[in-house]
C-alpha cells in the first residue's frame, strides 16, 4: 500500500499576508513608497523601456502585490512596443526593396502611432499608481508577456 499522499509544498506568502495581516487586493498601494516606485516604473518605461520596470517587477516578485501588478503592466507595455518596432523595421525592409521612401514614411507613421499609444497608456498607469487604482491596458495593444 503506499502512503498518505505528499501535497505541494506552500508557496509564499506575499504582501502583507506574510506579517499576519489580511491579504489587501493586488491594486491597493501599503505605502506611499509602492506607489511612488510604480510610478518610477511606468516613467522609466518611457526613457528605458522595459528595463526600470522589469528590475520593480523583480524586486517585488515576492513582496508586494501592487507594485508586482503595475511593474508587470509596465513591463508588458514597453516590451510589446518593442515587438512592435521589430515589425515596424520588418515592414521597413520589405517596403525598401521597392521604394525607400514609401518604407521610410509607412514605417515611421506605423511607429509613431504605437509609441504614442504606448506613452499615453503608460502616463494613465503612472495617474493610476498615483492614486492608488488598478490600471489596465487593451488586449489588441499590450500583450501579456509578464504575469500580474
Amino acid at each position: 500500500t503506499r502512503g498518505p499522499m505528499t501535497s505541494k509544498p506552500a508557496q509564499p506568502e506575499i504582501g502583507p499576508q506574510a506579517a499576519g495581516q489580511p491579504a489587501a487586493p493586488a491594486w491597493v498601494a501599503v505605502s506611499d513608497g509602492e506607489a511612488r516606485t510604480a510610478m518610477l516604473g511606468y516613467l522609466g518605461a518611457i526613457v528605458t523601456g522595459p528595463l526600470i520596470p522589469l528590475g520593480v517587477y523583480a524586486v517585488a516578485k515576492g513582496r508586494s502585490r501592487y507594485l508586482r501588478a503595475h511593474a508587470a503592466m509596465a513591463v508588458n507595455l514597453s516590451a510589446t512596443w518593442l515587438l512592435y518596432l521589430v515589425c515596424c523595421a520588418i515592414l521597413c525592409g520589405l517596403l525598401a526593396l521597392d521604394s525607400l521612401t514609401v518604407a521610410v514614411v509607412v514605417a515611421s507613421a506605423i511607429a509613431a502611432y504605437f509609441w504614442s499609444s504606448m506613452v499615453r497608456y503608460l502616463i494613465r498607469g503612472y495617474l493610476a499608481a498615483r492614486r492608488g487604482e488598478p490600471f489596465s491596458v487593451p488586449a489588441w495593444l499590450c500583450a501579456q508577456i509578464v504575469k500580474l
